[in-house]
């Protein structure tokens, strides 16, 4: 029934208006400059130009894709990868970088646009391009307004939030349905196919959503009812509560349902993985390092180090009794850190109270959360420093991603002490002395200069605070003491000279420090045989994986070119087909499935891996019969990505190290490492 020019009623709407009319702006000095826009017109109409491209999802490749042939053009993307691309895309703007026909900065942002130039922020710091042209393709901005204008809910104020739906689209509004981008699924195909399943469901027929054929594949372990398996699921946990229910079958889909037997081993200590595990049911049993336990039920979830840190395991976890959990890789958590808040909000606080609960297992668990509640995330690039030997004392910090290098002043010059991992905590000393005279005291000032020595977080928290938890909890102080102590007599670095330092700061640069396990030769040691290259080539097909004379050096200590087996590799960022894998043991390995794109060669900082031809590997009789169908292209050798293994199908360890007559080739992991050059005479 209408009533005037412009008004109807009807008992339902769908919207899917999309979002193309508000792009998403870059927020930095210089974006209202004449050259910067927001989407491409004419690609035709630009030559012979410097142009920025800003954004990696498929409409800032396509941009990109469009422009290079005539122009000099560069994308930015604030990630390591193109994860919220299509295949097709990802497959031609890798092609293009890895051609040189395009130019990418990864991990990066525009700091400013300048009227011929603009400056980028790279992990490495600023970095200066020319520029006549910047088009920033960054998304858009959903008309939220307008939807709350309709009643629309949404989770929080964050603008990243969309609306909740159910599992039809329906929104909190009867007979309001919302599709597409509105709801976060900006694809054309994911909105064809919301809106056939609406559309159906409005005319009363029965449809099965796409994804109920995946969801039952994913659920299949369990007894009974796919959707009741479903909502029981999700009634179990709560950290999941805030996700639409699409976002919810999404996550379903990704996941993987384990159903543990008592006594079963979930991940030991030191494995490297880092999908989140979700208790549905049973209980599970956490052992720290230090031997202590703890018991975690339904409702819990565990693995966030991992996640977080992408470090080792801190602990091993096995079923007390039978017990099921839903996995979720770490890229979908992602997906859901940066689009859910809640589940970012909690994930974080989560990842700080077990942390602060390893540094101090006798407080309350009231007041750990108390200090949590102040925690700030902060982050530093590369050679950024965190606070200089003098400053005041302000900050306890609590490093949940990369390491920090220390250094202390020595006969005018700033020498390199040593190193501190992900998952410690530095910058307590000082706050130590605001403790023992109160708060009421001089100001307590440092003692080390802390510097980031890759890029890296750290979760801090405000003097005031920490001195609160100081004054309630005193025997901590001494116990602080006591740590501080212990690290100042085991820091072999506290006295050492400048050339020793240097061989630190060496280390440090070369990523020595994110190494799991590296190569080293000791030069004093080394007679030249290369038996060390003879044998890497034997084992591996004619092709030696590493190289001794392309490494560099420090006085005698020699890091050859071969993989050191990174704790955050790299090389793992973009693999299509998920032909890398790290074993529980640390070991970094390409899997057969390798494709040979050469994205690990380029992610890799190293330049330890190389892209060889191998012979397609015999399949007995019936590979013999089938090769008659084959064509002569089809037999060639194919082309993959080699690197170091570790020799992981060997006993008794890597070939290079076992064949040095000298014992000069070595592979240690960073621990053994430090007490290398703590030893070491220069």
């Amino acid at each position: 029934m209408f009533f005037g020019d412009d008004h109807c009623t009807c008992d339902s709407v769908v919207l899917g208006i999309g979002s193309m009319g508000s792009p998403r702006k870059m927020g930095v000095p210089g974006e209202e400059l004449s050259h910067v826009a927001y989407r491409l017109g004419d690609p035709d109409a630009f030559q012979d130009m410097d142009i920025i491209v800003v954004g990696a999802g498929d409409a800032a490749i396509e941009n990109v894709l469009g422009l290079a042939d005539k122009n000099r053009v560069s994308i930015i993307n604030r990630k390591g990868e193109f994860a919220r691309a299509k295949d097709a895309n990802c497959a031609l703007i890798e092609e293009a970088i890895e051609s040189g026909k395009v130019s990418c900065f990864y991990d990066s942002t525009i700091a400013r646009v300048e009227s011929d130039q603009t400056v980028i922020n790279t992990p490495n710091g600023e970095v200066v391009v020319p520029c006549q042209h910047l088009i920033a393709r960054l998304g858009s901005i959903p008309p939220r307004k307008f939807m709350e204008a309709c009643g629309i809910v949404f989770p929080s104020p964050n603008p990243t939030d969309v609306p909740v739906v159910d599992h039809r689209y329906e929104s909190n509004v009867p007979g309001l349905y919302l599709l597409g981008s509105l709801i976060g699924y900006p694809l054309i195909k994911q909105a064809i196919n919301q809106g056939y399943e609406v559309i159906e469901h409005i005319l009363g027929n029965e449809v099965e959503p796409a994804d109920q054929v995946l969801i039952a594949d994913t659920l299949k372990v369990l007894p009974g009812d796919v959707n009741d398996n479903m909502d029981m699921i999700r009634k179990a946990l709560p950290l999941f509560k805030g996700m639409s229910d699409p976002q919810f079958r999404e996550l379903i889909v990704e996941s993987t349902v384990h159903v543990k037997k008592e006594g079963e081993i979930i991940f030991e200590r030191n494995d490297f993985s880092n999908t989140l595990f979700s208790v549905v049911s049973g209980m599970v049993q956490v052992e720290l390092e230090n031997k202590d336990r703890f018991e975690l039920g339904p409702e819990d979830y565990f693995g966030e180090m991992g996640l977080i840190s992408g470090r080792r395991r801190t602990a091993t976890t096995s079923a007390l009794k039978p017990t099921v959990l839903l996995e979720t890789p770490r890229k979908q958590m992602l997906k859901l850190i940066s689009s859910v808040e809640p589940i970012k909000n909690r994930l974080d606080d989560i990842f700080m109270y077990r942390t602060l609960k390893g540094f101090f297992p006798d407080v309350s668990g009231e007041q750990l959360w108390r200090l949590v509640a102040g925690a700030k995330l902060q982050k530093y690039k590369k050679d950024e420093v965190v606070f200089k030997e003098g400053d005041e004392g302000k900050y306890f910090h609590v490093i949940r991603k990369g390491s920090v290098k220390v250094s202390r002043v020595i006969n005018g010059e700033d020498v390199t002490q040593t190193y501190i991992p992900v998952g410690n905590y530095f910058g307590a000393t000082a706050l130590i002395g605001y403790g023992e005279e109160g708060a009421n005291s001089e100001p307590q000032l440092r003692t080390a200069t802390i510097t980031a020595a890759v890029e890296c977080e750290t979760s801090v928290i405000e003097v005031k605070d920490f001195l609160s938890f100081l004054k309630d909890n005193p025997e901590e102080i001494e116990k602080l003491q006591k740590v501080s102590q212990k690290w100042r007599a085991e820091d072999t670095f506290r006295d050492i000279g400048q050339d020793s330092g240097g061989l630190l700061d060496f280390a440090l640069e070369k990523g020595l420090s994110d190494a799991d396990n590296v190569l080293i030769i000791d030069s004093d040691l080394c007679v030249g045989c290369d038996n060390c290259e003879k044998a890497c080539a034997a084992t591996h097909g004619g092709y030696s994986r590493l190289d001794r004379k392309g490494g560099e050096s420090f006085a005698s200590i020699q890091v050859p070119t071969s993989c050191r087996h990174c704790q955050n590799p790299l090389c793992m960022t973009d693999c299509p087909p998920d032909a890398l894998m790290r074993n529980v043991n640390g070991e970094v390995i390409i899997k057969d499935n390798c494709i040979g794109c050469g994205n690990c060669e380029k992610y890799c900082p190293y330049n330890v891996i190389q892209m060889v031809h191998v012979a397609p590997k015999s399949g007995g009789i019936l590979s013999f019969l089938s090769s008659w169908f084959k064509s002569e292209d089809e037999e060639e050798p194919k082309l993959v990505a080699a690197k170091c293994d570790m020799c992981t199908d060997l006993k008794g360890g890597p070939a290079c190290v076992r064949t040095c007559p000298t014992g000069a080739a070595m592979r240690i992991s960073p621990s053994k490492m430090q007490e290398l050059f703590s030893n070491h005479p220069d």
